[in-house]
């Protein structure tokens, strides 16, 4: 560490940082962080920069912009403490993002109390004032061996499964989505091809300006994750991604909203292998009509595969559509199940733009319930309050129909219940945004 006292002012990559104070500098590989300063900066903040090439750690007690794109490369660790805060959105701007690239890690453990933040730095935010969290792993995706990110052009893809980019615990993603074109905008976290080594809890991305959570490719697992206010879709899939999902929040805003989860397989090959197939059990969907009357629950297209069970719906447009004819096969030869679920919608179950031999109707009977057992329409006996969906009627929620996920495998918790809260649950409390 080396310390000046700058009287003109210092040239940081394109920016030039004017001071008549004493600022603190370090330069880890080539990234600089300059602590101080003014000039457009904010009082107290760190700013980073480029590439990470040797572990860093950042501390709670500094905030953090992210000026354009920040890297940590392979072989590298970026450690992050509980409480830290991470901005984006003033110089860095719409393109100010973080990847963890291939063969590196990020270990960012907050707690429910200390959330590690990543956030608009806008006194007044707005979804898009930065990009958004890149995770790029070796796990496989079905692009071929590897691929290119549609967004910061990382390598992604391989062949380990068990892939292994870190931890991310008690993390909040803020107001992400910056536009870069007409076609391209960065989610609030991007997975591509990060492996089940890779640990994944307590993650919300909050009123992004593009999808929330979006899986391209990989084997990673995700447990206790909402995404609140997408602008597009809130979960997204595609490239083949093969992991778990249990206790998953949507939450839609009335500003702008598409589907809760979007599934894709391979937009270009709808067979290619592997083929998108991952199970999910106790998610809540919870929609908000946005003006246009479009807003649909689930798309599944593409060829995906998937198995959801214990699932609520309420409040969009529409329930679950299909598309695609491979989809259909896979929901003729039972690769495509929703089980033990509630879908309030007065259209459940779309077929669109193609036939399946599979009876609608008996697809929408695995214990699925567009009116509670008792024969009372589901509006009249459904209450949401934040983000839990209860009912009046405890037999299709909380009862025998329903389905105990801990027997899919060792990553699922007993939860025979529909939805992904209980009354009685608290793990949404003190770290989330409502």
């Amino acid at each position: 560490m080396k310390t000046k006292n700058l009287l003109t002012g210092i040239v940081i990559g394109t920016a030039v940082l004017f001071s008549a104070c004493t600022i603190q500098e370090d330069n880890i590989g080539d990234i600089t962080i300059n602590q101080g300063g003014s000039g457009g900066d904010t009082s107290g903040t760190e700013i980073l920069e480029g590439e990470i090439k040797e572990n860093l750690t950042l501390k709670s007690s500094e905030v953090y912009e992210l000026r354009g794109g920040v890297s940590v490369v392979d072989g590298v660790t970026l450690t992050i403490e509980p409480g830290t805060k991470i901005i984006g959105g003033n110089t860095g701007g719409v393109f100010a993002y973080l990847a963890i690239e291939q063969g590196a890690k990020i270990i960012a453990e907050g707690t429910a109390a200390q959330p590690i933040v990543f956030t608009s730095n806008k006194s007044t935010p707005n979804p898009g004032d930065w990009g958004g969290l890149l995770l790029a792993g070796k796990a496989p995706i079905n692009r071929g061996t590897t691929a290119t990110t549609e967004v910061a052009n990382l390598t992604y893809g391989g062949t380990d499964p068990a892939d292994d980019s870190g931890i991310l615990r008690y993390v909040r993603l803020e107001y992400t989505g910056g536009k870069i074109n007409a076609d391209s905008e960065y989610n609030g976290l991007s997975l591509y091809g990060v492996g089940s080594g890779t640990t994944l809890e307590y993650i919300q991305a909050f009123n992004g300006n593009d999808d929330g959570i979006e899986f391209f490719g990989g084997t990673v697992n995700l447990k206790y994750a909402v995404v609140t206010g997408a602008a597009d879709d809130s979960f997204d899939w595609t490239d083949g991604w093969v992991g778990n999902g249990q206790f998953w929040i949507v939450q839609q805003s009335t500003r702008e909203g598409d589907h809760g989860i979007e599934g894709d397989n391979l937009k270009s090959n709808n067979a290619a292998t592997p083929f998108s197939n991952p199970t999910l059990s106790n998610i809540t969907l919870i929609g908000a009509e946005d003006g246009d009357g479009k807003n649909e629950a689930i798309l599944f297209r593409r060829g995906t595969k998937v198995s959801i069970y214990n699932m609520i719906i309420k409040g969009f447009s529409k329930g679950v559509e299909l598309n695609d004819s491979q989809t259909f096969t896979n929901l003729d030869n039972n690769e495509l199940t929703i089980r033990n679920s509630v879908i309030d919608n007065s259209t459940s179950f779309e077929l669109s733009a193609g036939t399946a031999t599979v009876d609608l109707a008996d697809f929408a009977t695995f214990n699925n319930y567009s009116k509670d057992p008792s024969g009372t329409d589901v509006p009249s006996a459904f209450e949401i309050s934040g983000f839990r969906g209860t009912y009046s009627y405890t037999t299709a929620v909380d009862g025998v129909d329903n389905f105990d996920p801990s027997t899919l495998g060792a990553f699922f918790d007993a939860a025979n219940y529909a939805g992904a809260l209980q009354e009685s649950d608290t793990w949404t409390s003190d770290w989330t945004r409502q």
